[in-house]
């Protein structure tokens, strides 16, 4: 019995060891990269691109689509930037991002300065071209960042086309969003510890053929918030007009049919396959959007769109050669 008791006594002594080694770990928030966040009074005024040559299959990990989704909203891969909840002193590196050539980002956070009741933060990250047409276009979505964060519709900006790089468009859109969270913050609500509220936009030159870029706009939100607050897309952007192309351009009314039909085969979410549902709406009238990859033509479905908030977002990436072998000839020849 004494022995019994003994081993009882160890085990229980292990399993606390156990339980109290978790919690101290789960004080750790890992971005993507697996590196623990931590808190610092460095800024990012300096060294903010990302500009080291990737070799292609390294250069292509920052290209993806998002094929998993965690089910802890402050470790979601996609939320590139994002740091922990309750946070109070802003920071940034190369490491929240993936590995895109030439990425220029920063952030901002205002806080209320009597209790800290509330903390509004931004983080703007952007690749593109020095083209005048593309950086056209990447300053029109830049603006929609800023608006999107802007509490009062009515204070809402629009885009500025003098900016000449990517540096100049995100540090602009950046300090108007800064000086809007500073007049958001200066009501104090005297209820101390809220959670911080955090927007992150990515607009990313992720692919090119000949005048076709195609631009990825990872977008998240986080409120100490329920529920998939990202969205994947991708424009397919012609450099030479600066129009964003749509599926009109790409798709001939005559081959819908048989593209429905690849679609719901190649549609998946980070889970697996799409189970068709029964439903009088066709797939391709509920999407989100499609563009040109390297790999194929991607049809993509933000998360809710079909399927549940657990389900993520769903992408569909059909090869070239698949869409030519039925019959499919694009618009916008590549």
């Amino acid at each position: 019995m004494k022995d019994f008791r003994k081993t009882t006594i160890a085990f229980s002594f292990i399993f606390i060891g156990f339980v109290v080694c978790m919690m101290l770990c789960g004080r750790c928030n890992p971005n993507e990269n697996g590196l623990a966040s931590q808190q610092t009074e460095e800024t990012n005024e300096e060294d903010t691109i990302i500009d080291a040559p990737l070799a292609d299959d390294e250069a292509d990990l920052g290209v993806k689509p998002p094929y998993y989704y965690d089910s802890t909203a402050s470790c979601i891969p996609c939320m590139y930037g994002m740091i922990k909840q309750h946070d109070r002193v802003d920071h940034l590196d190369k490491s929240y991002f993936p590995p895109i050539p030439d990425l220029y980002f920063k952030s901002c956070m205002e806080s209320c300065k009597g209790d800290y009741c509330k903390s509004k933060r931004a983080v703007l990250a952007i690749s593109c071209p020095k083209n005048p047409q593309l950086l056209r276009w990447v300053s029109n979505t830049a603006c929609n960042f800023t608006n999107a964060c802007m509490e009062d519709s009515l204070k809402r900006i629009s885009p500025n086309h003098s900016l000449k790089s990517a540096k100049e468009i995100c540090d602009y859109y950046i300090e108007v969003t800064r000086r809007s969270f500073k007049q958001e913050v200066s009501v104090c609500d005297h209820e101390a510890n809220l959670p911080l509220e955090q927007h992150g936009w990515m607009i990313a030159d992720v692919w090119q053929n000949g005048n076709l870029h195609t631009f990825l706009v990872s977008s998240w939100y986080d409120w100490s918030s329920c529920g998939d607050n990202t969205a994947f897309a991708y424009v397919t952007v012609d450099s030479s007009t600066g129009k964003g192309l749509s599926y009109e351009d790409f798709i001939n009314q005559s081959d819908e049919k048989e593209l429905e039909n690849l679609l719901q085969q190649y549609l998946h979410n980070g889970n697996g396959r799409w189970a068709k549902e029964e439903s009088n709406k066709s797939l391709l009238s509920q999407m989100d959007g499609c563009a040109l990859l390297k790999e194929g033509l991607i049809i993509y479905y933000y998360p809710y769109t079909i399927g549940s908030g657990a389900d993520g977002e769903f992408i569909a990436i059909i090869p070239y050669e698949v869409l030519e072998a039925n019959g499919i000839k694009l618009k916008t020849l590549l």
